[in-house]
Formats: structure tokens, C-alpha cells, sequence
């Protein structure tokens, strides 16, 4: 009787969770648990002794930890525990992110985009009889059995309408819809209203919303990976607490609003355009064609623009959400994290050095990793370049040279390039030039090795340049009418004879790159437009007008980008590539000193010797 009944539960289970399977884009283990966490939060009392009822982000989280995929194989009592235990480490870490790290009602609203509401308690509270610490494991079993048990799902009528809500929630929040589904729920944790029928957002809002969810991540994270729980007297978020009106954020704002700019304007000279003009961004005069100075932008303009420029954004909130229900399970404690298949994270690029050549400063320390992140954890210029690229997005940033530290040399940047088997970032910081161009960052970033001297550009599509503050940040990817993508053409290789640039470039042609980065250092320049990349300015304070492009390099920093595995690989490579290049260096000396030693034994030597000094003596 029991059996039958238990088997016919199961059965019942199972078609109700394929059911949900033709609708929602999670896996059977996901919808069973977030069937469980969804009944949980509606009429289960909090296993933690501080823990609330409410249906709040912290409550959600808590239940995710302690539901970590019951079964027979982890059914004990430590296990239990460790669940609560680890169930209380997330909830204390996300009350230290929604007190530093958030702006205020930023959980309330994540809370709202999951299908949740404070107010959906209709069902009796039911108290949680944990089983106590002397149970076998066998009587735990049977606890767990019939406490994670979904029954109260499954329905004669059919999912309920919350269910439905909160699952296509986590579907869309969490990145399971695609990425324009998660550019719209992160549109809607910044939206204001609906503005003549369409949804209209605070751009310096909605920017900054994302970047905090990334910065908390990275805190997730930390927290996660360490051992224990998090000390209440400890400091440690203090490194994560985001600065306030950072440039980075306003130069990424500045695009976004000049972006809608173009849009409206590019409407209305089709004739259907009602609407008014983007804000002008903050560090430039207002102009007289535009109409208004809020920031306020549409959901179709933020869509295209952050489809185009920062494409990894739309990761931002599916990757805090992912870590958070998932990280500090027990199972993941330690640095087995994964992120399940579609779901590319957004997270703040590790950085690490490159000691191959470096030596200890007098101090016996080593140079700071890098000169233009100073603060790795909430670096604003970070999380625009890792909102470029899937590359850039979840790896590391490991330098391979800093002007800094390395010295101001071109022939010293080339050699941490050349052979370099991975993806790479270039960044640049210029000099203020007056009536020129103003101080600023800009770069390139290529996904083929570096592994050719060469007059040819090579490379692949994957390249792409661009500019971070303090104007508008821009993202200059390749237009399809040229591939000229990179080009690494040292003078020695020539000899001087070939007449083209000496140094490294990408875009333009051989001669005149449109991004170039002189062999001394003399000569560089950095181009509005080229055939292979996008239009669009590199240097500060320029606009249409102002045809100056040469630049003084003020500091230049190389990384290696990608993942560990990339990043060792890729070390691997240029270290094969070295010893090659030792090799053919020491062949060639045999063969000269060879070809000197037949003229020694020949009297060739003598005759050349005494034919040079007669013609000297005349």
C-alpha cells in the first residue's frame, strides 16, 4: 500500500514536471526545486533562527541552499547542518550587499521581476521539525522524502497562476529566455514609467544597476569560494562598496544617451518620430538640437544599444542571481563553480601579472598589477571592457607589460606580444594635448595570437577597438568591408626598406593604420574612421571638425584575456616561441662563424683585411 502510493506520487511528480518542461527553459532538477523553493516560501517557517517568512530575496536564497538536491547519497545529519549552515552564510552576505552594495529597493524590485510578491502568504505557516541529531540516516531520509516533497504543486487545475509567474521569473531572470529577455527584466529594475505608451528608464540608473549586480557578484563569490562562514566583525566589503559618479559609469551613460540621440533623430527623418531627444551627455555643451537634458531613455533604444556595444550586460543580473542560488550550496563550496550550459556569466575580470621578466622593485616587492585599475574590485572601466566581449567577461586580465613598470618602450611592448598564443588587450592612456585633443583611454582588443612579425594585417573578426572615458564610451567592431585587423611590423624585420609603418596597428592599411602605435613611440596616431572597423572617434575632446589625429602616449598596458586555461596556454606558447627564435639566433651565429672560419683557413680573411687597409691608405 505504502509502496504503491509512494510510486504513484512519483509517477504523479514526474508528468507534472514534464509538463512544465514544454514550457520553461529549465531542466527537470531546476523545476523541482524551484517548485519546492516557490511552496517553501509561501508556507514553511525559515530554518534559520533570524529568518523571516516573507517572500524577499534573502528568503529565496536561503531556501535554494537548504534545498541542494536532496536524495539518499547525502542523507545525514552533518549534511543537514551544513546545509543551514551555509544557508546562514548567504543570507548574512546578502545583507551586507544590500546595505553597501545596492542602491536602495534594488532586492525588492529583483524580488518583483521573479513573480514574487511580500504580500502572496495565503497558506498556513507550517513549522519545519528538523529531525533531530541522534536520527539515522535512514529516518533522515524519510524526513527529507516527505519534506521536499512537491505535492502541494501538482493540481487536479492545473499550475497555479503564481507558479507560472515565478517560473517565468527564474526562466527570464536568470538568462533562460536569451539575452534580449534579460536586457528587458535588467530594463525594468531602472523603469520609470510608461512615457507615451513605451517603457522610458533613468539611463545613469539602469547603468548603474548593472554594475553593482556584477560588483556583487564578485563579493558573492569571494565569500562563496572562502572556507566558513562570513565573520560579522570582518571589513572585507568595504574593497567593494562602488564609488559614486565614477567616470567610467558616466562615460558609459554618455554612449547610451548619445546612442538614443542618434536613434530619435534617425526616426524622425523618417517622419514617424514624436518623441524628444536623448539627454546631451554631462561633459559637453548642450547643442540646439536637443530638446530636453533628463536622462531618460526607451527600452528599444537601451535594447539596440547594448545589443551592439555592450552586448555581456544583458549577463549581469542572471549571473548575481545564478551565484547566489547556487554557489553556496555545499556541494560547490570550493572552486568547483559552473555555470550551466547558455548561461555565459558577466564577471569582474581577476588580474594577475606576468613574472616572466619582471624583477623585484628595491623594496623586494613587485609593481602594482595594473596602473589603470588601481581598484580591481569596482573598477568602472572594467566592467565596460568585460561588457564587450564574451572573452573579456569571465576570465582574467594577466598583464603582460606596463609602460609603468616596464618602461615607456615600444620594442619592450612588442616583446611581451610576439608570441603570445591567446586573446589580447591593448589600452592606452594619452596626453592632453591643447587644442588637440584632450587626456583619455582608448584601445584594441584582438583574438588572434600575436605569433607574426609581419607587412601583412592577419587576425580575425573578433577584433574589435575602442574608447573609455572620460567621453562618451565607444566600441568600434568590424564592418565587413575590410580585413585589416592587426599588424605587427618592428623596423628590424625590414631592415627600413619596406616603406610601411614601423610599429603596431590595426585598421586603415600598412601604411597608415587607423589606430597606431609607433615603433619610438614618435609618430602615433589614432584615427575616426577606416575600412575594416567601425566609425567613430578614438581620442578625447575631437570632434568632426577637429581632422588632428596624433596622440603622446601618456602609459600603455598589454594583457592576456580569457580564462586560466587560455591565459596558461598562451604563456605556454610565446615561452615555445622564444626558444625558436634562440634557436634560429644561435644557427645563424654557427653559420657566420663557420663561414668565418672556411675564410680563415682559405687566407680569404687576410686578403679582405689588408685589401681594406690599402684602400684606406689610398
Amino acid at each position: 500500500g505504502v509502496s504503491s502510493s509512494t510510486n504513484n506520487d512519483k509517477a504523479a511528480e514526474q508528468a507534472f514536471i514534464r509538463s512544465l518542461g514544454d514550457r520553461y527553459p529549465l531542466g527537470d532538477a531546476e523545476l523541482r526545486k524551484w517548485c519546492w523553493c516557490y511552496t517553501a516560501l509561501r508556507h514553511r517557517s525559515s530554518p534559520l533562527s533570524s529568518g523571516s517568512r516573507s517572500a524577499d530575496l534573502s528568503a529565496l536564497a536561503v531556501w535554494s541552499v537548504i534545498y541542494n538536491n536532496p536524495g539518499q547519497l547525502t542523507s545525514n545529519y552533518n549534511a543537514l547542518k551544513e546545509r543551514i549552515e551555509s544557508a546562514g552564510k548567504v543570507s548574512r552576505t546578502l545583507s551586507i550587499i544590500e546595505e553597501h552594495i545596492f542602491p536602495n529597493g534594488l532586492c525588492a524590485r529583483i524580488v518583483g521581476g521573479l513573480g514574487l510578491s511580500v504580500n502572496n502568504q495565503k497558506l498556513p505557516q507550517q513549522p519545519t521539525p528538523f529531525p533531530k541529531p541522534t536520527a539515522t540516516n535512514e529516518e533522515i531520509y524519510a524526513w527529507e522524502y516527505s519534506y521536499y516533497a512537491i505535492n502541494s504543486c501538482i493540481s487536479p487545475e492545473g499550475i497555479s497562476f503564481e507558479l507560472q509567474d515565478f517560473l517565468e521569473g527564474i526562466s527570464s531572470s536568470c538568462g533562460r529566455r536569451g539575452s534580449r529577455s534579460s536586457l528587458s527584466k535588467l530594463f525594468n529594475l531602472a523603469s520609470l514609467s510608461n512615457d507615451q505608451g513605451r517603457k522610458a528608464a533613468d539611463a545613469s540608473e539602469l547603468i548603474d544597476i548593472a554594475y553593482r549586480l556584477t560588483v556583487a557578484t564578485s563579493y558573492l563569490l569571494q565569500i562563496a569560494k572562502a572556507k566558513g562562514g562570513t565573520d560579522s566583525n570582518s571589513e572585507d566589503w568595504k574593497s567593494f562598496v562602488p564609488s559614486n559618479g565614477a567616470t567610467g559609469i558616466q562615460s558609459m551613460v554618455n554612449s547610451l544617451l548619445n546612442a538614443a540621440k542618434k536613434q530619435r533623430e534617425r526616426a524622425g527623418s523618417f517622419g514617424y518620430s514624436s518623441y524628444p531627444a536623448a539627454g546631451q551627455y554631462a561633459t559637453s555643451s548642450s547643442s540646439s538640437n536637443t530638446t530636453n537634458s533628463n536622462n531618460t531613455v526607451y527600452i528599444e533604444e537601451f535594447l539596440e544599444w547594448a545589443e551592439t556595444t555592450v552586448p555581456m550586460m544583458a549577463s549581469s543580473l542572471s549571473t548575481f542571481l545564478h551565484v547566489l542560488f547556487n554557489f553556496f550550496c555545499q556541494k560547490n563550496e570550493g572552486n568547483t563553480h559552473r555555470f550551466p550550459p547558455g548561461v555565459t556569466p558577466l564577471l569582474m575580470p581577476a588580474l594577475s601579472i606576468d613574472l616572466t621578466d619582471k624583477k623585484p622593485t628595491s623594496s623586494g616587492s613587485v609593481s602594482p598589477l595594473s596602473y589603470f585599475f588601481t581598484e580591481a574590485n569596482t573598477s568602472p572601466d572594467l566592467f565596460a571592457l568585460a561588457s564587450t566581449s564574451i572573452t573579456l567577461a569571465s576570465g582574467r586580465f594577466h598583464r603582460l607589460f606596463s609602460s609603468e613598470a616596464d618602461g615607456l618602450s615600444c620594442n619592450r611592448l612588442m616583446n611581451g606580444l610576439i608570441g603570445y598564443g591567446g586573446p589580447t588587450l591593448i589600452i592606452i592612456r594619452s596626453k592632453d594635448i591643447k587644442g588637440k585633443c584632450g587626456a583619455g583611454m582608448f584601445g584594441a582588443f584582438t583574438y588572434s595570437p600575436w605569433d607574426q612579425e609581419s607587412g601583412d594585417f592577419y587576425g580575425n573578426s573578433d577584433s574589435f577597438l575602442f574608447r573609455l572615458g572620460p567621453d562618451p564610451m565607444g566600441v568600434y567592431r568590424p564592418k565587413g568591408e575590410k580585413s585589416n585587423f592587426m599588424f605587427f611590423n618592428p623596423e628590424a624585420r625590414s631592415k627600413g626598406y619596406d616603406q610601411l609603418a614601423w610599429g603596431i596597428g590595426f585598421g586603415g592599411t600598412a601604411q597608415e593604420p587607423r589606430l597606431y602605435i609607433d615603433e619610438i613611440l614618435d609618430g602615433s596616431t589614432a584615427k575616426d574612421k577606416d575600412l575594416t572597423f567601425e566609425n567613430g572617434p578614438l581620442l578625447s575632446n575631437k570632434d568632426e571638425s577637429n581632422s588632428y589625429c596624433g596622440f603622446e602616449v601618456e602609459a600603455i598596458e598589454a594583457f592576456g584575456v580569457g580564462s586560466s586555461q587560455v591565459i596558461e596556454d598562451a604563456m605556454n606558447a610565446r615561452v615555445e616561441h622564444r626558444k625558436e627564435a634562440q634557436k634560429r639566433i644561435r644557427n645563424a651565429m654557427k653559420g657566420a662563424k663557420a663561414a668565418f672560419l672556411e675564410d680563415m683557413q682559405s687566407g680569404l680573411v687576410g686578403a679582405k683585411v689588408f685589401k681594406h687597409r690599402d684602400e684606406m691608405r689610398g
